[in-house]
């Protein structure tokens, strides 16, 4: 065998290596994607939920067959709630057609974008939810009590209401929120590194 015809042979091997190596890398990109994908796909699950929440509130209000007397407290707290309600539903519709707008088959550096556009708005969002919410609960409160009780029980009840919401505060920041953005940046990265390589 000649030198021309082995160095041909080398070069073939070459390209046969470097096709090969190029559809691992596909093949394991891929299998990465899907992880991010489906932890995606539960984020939008839950969003779709919370567009539906105001068919779920009036089933429950109907399922409790709730009885409200017409005074000027019911329609101070109603208008409260009301307010509240439409301001965050707003706000959950925007969040699922964000969600909605993040496709995989874009680069990687703009998956990243989108993904931390979401975290910021749902960040934020959530933040002003949480200092307005005492204001829905106070006019859920005006809407369903109507002579003001203030005694040992209802300080109990109050209590517990405010334990409840500081501890759903913590709860969401410390793990929810940041835990979920968290796990999937980390997929995404790892696809990253891949593409480094």
């Amino acid at each position: 065998m000649e030198l021309n015809e082995l160095q041909n042979i080398w070069l073939q091997y070459d390209r046969k290596i470097a096709d090969n190596t190029r559809l691992n890398k596909e093949i394991l990109k891929r299998m990465l994607m899907s992880k991010p994908e489906k932890r995606l796909n539960w984020i939008k699950i839950k969003a779709g939920l919370n567009v539906l929440s105001p068919v779920i509130l009036i089933l429950m209000v109907k399922i409790m067959d709730m009885k409200f007397s017409l005074t000027s407290n019911f329609y101070i707290g109603l208008s409260l709630f009301l307010t509240i309600f439409i301001i965050t539903y707003i706000w959950d519709v925007r969040y699922f057609f964000l969600i909605r707008k993040v496709d995989f088959s874009t680069a990687i550096l703009s998956i990243k974008k989108q993904i931390a556009e979401l975290e910021k708005y749902k960040i934020k969002t959530t933040k002003i939810r949480y200092l307005i919410m005492p204001f829905a609960i106070l006019g859920i409160f005006f809407m369903i009590i109507q002579k003001p009780i203030f005694n040992s029980e209802s300080i109990v009840m109050f209590a517990l209401i405010i334990l409840v919401f500081i501890s759903s505060i913590y709860y969401t920041f410390k793990f929810a929120i940041s835990e979920q953005f968290r796990k999937l940046n980390k997929e995404i990265s790892e696809i990253t590194e891949l593409e480094k390589e």
